[in-house]
């Protein structure tokens, strides 16, 4: 999924939001939150140099996780986020068009500071900036589990809409790009190994969570 089609799924969703109408109770400037969340993962490709394949795709999947945040006045906040989904994975181009190797694991730990707009607390947007690492595994090609993780900085939008002071939703849209080490790296399953030159995977995600606030 290309960067400008994830980019404007978020800023779809998150505009819809805007139409909710605030509800009117005491909110505190300082909060300590969680939100569990559900979703989609949209996985990006890897440009391979192997003849029998242009690219490896990583696609589209379901995705859960948490976040927990905390905001120390209301214009910003620190948010920690754990994401984990299993998208499928296909060969592109060449003679191996359209041939699925094994699903991949991709496990996501980051933090972001949000930057947080809107003239109520009950209603407000905010940008996501931040990174953490992100751990890619699935099965190489003689059937042993493999595991990798590598640095990733993330970029996000949302919206956040409170009905009292303790129970609200967020929608959230968050794209991310991974440092996959580039020229020399190869992809390996049961039925082969594939090399790539990409060094930044992107991917995108899209998800709506159940929001409580601690105080």
């Amino acid at each position: 999924m290309s960067i400008s089609r994830s980019a404007a799924a978020v800023a779809l969703l998150s505009g819809l939001t805007l139409f909710a109408a605030p509800a009117h109770a005491q909110f505190s400037t300082t909060s300590a939150w969680i939100t569990p969340f559900v979703g989609g993962y949209f996985g990006g490709s890897l440009q391979s140099t192997n003849s029998n394949a242009d690219r490896i795709n990583v696609g589209s999947s379901f995705t859960f996780g948490a976040r927990l945040g905390y905001k120390f006045n209301p214009a910003i906040g620190l948010v920690f986020e754990y994401a984990h989904a299993t998208p499928t994975v296909t060969l592109q181009g060449g003679d191996s068009n359209g041939v699925r190797l094994n699903d991949i694991n991709t496990n996501v730990y980051e933090g972001t500071f949000n930057f947080y707009f809107g003239n109520t607390p009950e209603l407000q947007g905010y940008l996501a900036i931040g990174g953490g690492a992100s751990n890619i595994n699935g099965t190489n090609a003689v059937g042993v589990k493999g595991s990798n993780t590598q640095f990733s900085t993330v970029f996000g939008l949302g919206v956040q809409k409170f009905f009292n002071d303790k129970v609200g939703v967020t929608l959230d849209g968050r794209y991310r790009w991974v440092n996959v080490n580039g020229s020399g790296s190869i992809y390996c399953n049961p039925w082969g190994c594939w090399s790539y030159n990409t060094t930044w995977y992107g991917s995108g995600e899209v998800t709506l969570g159940l929001t409580y606030k601690f105080h």
